[in-house]
């Protein structure tokens, strides 16, 4: 399913990293296929060690190195982030949001990207026991579906 995809996480925080864990335990993904942009050098080193993915510090570099972007950042810097990665998803990308409070619109217009899932995993999601429920726009494609329930499978139920 995710042969020749790389997933591009926008920010590496608790609920990315149990997300980044599942892939790579269920083996849905080979490390070599993530990359985590986190403005800190600590964290994204940390990452890179324990699970052996790529890294990076800039929001662009990682959006353009992804096929789907999964967007796990805390809301209160999606405003700065948006700028970062608008304008260089593709038409082909599937962008899942974990965000709290933004609502898919915003998200879809702020990035002028259709194709959006947005998702709400709960806290046991951090250990793998978790519930998310999810809505997509329109544009999302049935194959695109199937890669979000993938997704977020490794952390729980969806």
């Amino acid at each position: 399913m995710f042969a020749d995809n790389t997933l591009a996480f926008i920010g590496s925080g608790i609920m990315a990293e149990a997300m980044i864990r599942g892939l790579i335990n269920q083996k849905l993904v080979d490390p070599k296929q993530i990359i985590s942009s986190d403005p800190r050098a600590d964290r994204a080193q940390e990452l890179q060690a324990q699970y052996g993915i790529q890294v990076t510090s800039d929001n662009t570099e990682a959006a353009e190195k992804g096929d789907i972007i999964i967007l796990a950042v805390k809301p209160q810097v999606l405003s700065k982030v948006m700028p970062d990665i608008r304008g260089h998803l593709r038409r082909r990308n599937l962008l899942l949001s974990i965000l709290a409070g933004a609502p898919i619109k915003t998200i879809a217009d702020g990035l002028a990207h259709a194709a959006v899932v947005r998702a709400m995993p709960n806290t046991p999601a951090q250990i793998g026991k978790g519930i998310t429920v999810w809505t997509s726009t329109p544009e999302v494609s049935e194959e695109q579906k199937r890669q979000a329930q993938a997704i977020l499978g490794a952390l729980g139920q969806e």
